[in-house]
C-alpha cells in the first residue's frame, strides 16, 4: 500500500493528525454476499477532531486468497 501524506486538515489547516482504529462493526466489506471484512482505519485532526481519511491498512484480505495479489 502506498503511504499518503497529509500535510494540512482541510477544515481547520492544523498540522497534527491521530491514527485511530473504528470500532465495533466499523469495517468495511465487499458486496458480494460472501462476508470478507477488513479493519476500518481513521486519521483524525488533533485540533478541530475532523476524520480528514478513512483506510483499510490490508485491502487484499478483502479478496478471496486466489485473487490476491502476491
Amino acid at each position: 500500500m502506498k503511504e499518503v501524506k497529509i500535510e494540512k486538515c482541510p477544515f481547520c489547516g492544523g498540522e497534527e493528525f491521530i491514527d485511530c482504529r473504528a470500532e465495533s462493526y466499523g469495517g468495511v466489506y465487499l458486496s458480494t454476499g460472501v462476508l470478507r471484512g477488513a479493519a476500518l482505519y481513521a486519521t483524525v485532526c488533533r485540533d478541530c477532531g475532523s476524520v480528514v481519511r478513512n483506510y483499510c491498512k490490508e485491502p487484499e484480505k478483502l479478496y478471496p486468497k486466489k485473487q490476491r495479489r502476491s
